[in-house]
């Protein structure tokens, strides 16, 4: 796969697993953790218009399955160009939850984005733990 760079990112969260689904897959909620990539948002049909940490603008969406804890992550420049970064939420035994994403960039991997996933992710746990819902 050349050209393509993978990367594996994760966290532990002390929630169900349908809360974590939950939060996720709602698109309103992306500003309050992905906080390096989301500066705003406009929804849209099937998703929403992303502005991002550099300014520029792009289509993101999320399609999942709650009883599979699959949410797929699209993002591009416009709906019909999105590509898939696939993410799933798994049960642990202990009640809480494993969040993984897998990111795939199509070149060099941005800098610091291992930083990035660190603190959004952290910041997606402190929210879900906390019961954070959806602002309309």
């Amino acid at each position: 796969m050349d050209g393509i760079n993978i990367r594996d990112y994760h966290v532990i969260v002390d929630a169900a697993p349908k809360s974590v689904f939950d939060f996720v897959v709602d698109v309103r909620n992306l500003p309050k953790w992905a906080i390096h990539f989301c500066k705003g948002i406009r929804l849209v049909a099937d998703g929403a218009i992303v502005t991002t940490g550099s300014g520029g603008e792009l289509y993101f969406g999320v399609t999942g399955d709650r009883d599979l804890g699959v949410l797929d992550w699209w993002a591009g420049p416009t709906k019909a160009a999105a590509e898939r970064w696939p993410t799933r939420v798994v049960s642990l035994p202990d009640g809480r939850s494993l969040y993984h994403v897998t990111a795939i960039f199509g070149g060099a991997v941005p800098p610091g984005v291992d930083g990035q996933f660190a603190d959004e992710l952290g910041t997606l746990k402190r929210l879900v733990e906390a019961g954070a819902t959806v602002t309309a």
